[in-house]
């Protein structure tokens, strides 16, 4: 079979990176079979076989769509897709995490004092939120397939987010410490729960047949004052 540059159908490698994001994204990648994404696409199966070698290579192919800012790389592929050598899926992940920074977060940390804690926190809170809005369906693809996919826990729940948990939890112990917020009944626990708040208000919430209808401004306006509310002394 000769190989082709993606651009000749970039729009079709587009709508299977879409349609293999929403397939993985409700079943996760144990239970997500190459007749679903032909399904979501309303194509033949070996329609997909044509533009990816196998599950492998759409996952890795969809990860890679959901952490990118724009599709247009898409259109510099060789198709069919190869089947990614193991662990190169997870090394990508972990490269991008490695790279991941929270300038507010990092600056409020090295600040030794504040004059406006709430306002200090409410920018924290909304970067964290920002994020995950911005990301949230590749967040959701990883999520629902953490503990399905090798290594893929290692690197997002014990690399990604402990590292989130650790800086929040630094910084939260040091306003505290210095007055300006409660004390909570338990630090680490405080830190997650805020972070699940947020992952939640982006990710779970709008799949919410009750729920959907609510503006994600309203949501995240709502979300981010009860948290600050919520700490401060």
């Amino acid at each position: 079979m000769p190989v082709l540059r993606a651009d000749i159908s970039g729009k079709r490698l587009r709508e299977l990176a879409e349609a293999g994001t929403a397939v993985f994204c409700r079943q996760g990648f144990e239970r997500s079979q190459m007749a679903d994404v032909a399904k979501a696409m309303k194509v033949a199966v070996g329609t997909v076989y044509l533009y990816v070698e196998s599950k492998e290579a759409l996952f890795d192919l969809v990860v890679r769509y959901g952490s990118a800012d724009s599709a247009d790389w898409l259109d510099a592929l060789e198709i069919p897709v190869k089947t990614p050598a193991p662990g190169s899926t997870v090394a990508f992940l972990k490269d991008v995490f490695d790279r991941t920074e929270w300038p507010v977060l990092e600056a409020a940390l090295k600040a030794e004092s504040v004059d406006d804690a709430a306002a200090e926190l409410e920018g924290i809170l909304r970067e964290q939120y920002a994020l995950i809005h911005r990301y949230r369906r590749g967040l959701l693809l990883l999520m629902r397939s953490a503990l399905e996919f090798p290594g893929l826990a290692e690197v997002f729940v014990h690399g990604l987010r402990d590292k989130l948990l650790d800086y929040l939890s630094r910084y939260i112990a040091a306003r505290t410490k210095s007055g300006h917020f409660r004390e909570t009944h338990d630090l680490l626990a405080t830190t997650a729960t805020m972070i699940n708040a947020i992952t939640w208000a982006n990710l779970q919430r709008p799949l919410d047949p009750g729920l959907m209808a609510l503006s994600d401004e309203a949501v995240e306006t709502s979300t981010v004052d009860l948290l600050v509310r919520g700490l401060m002394a």
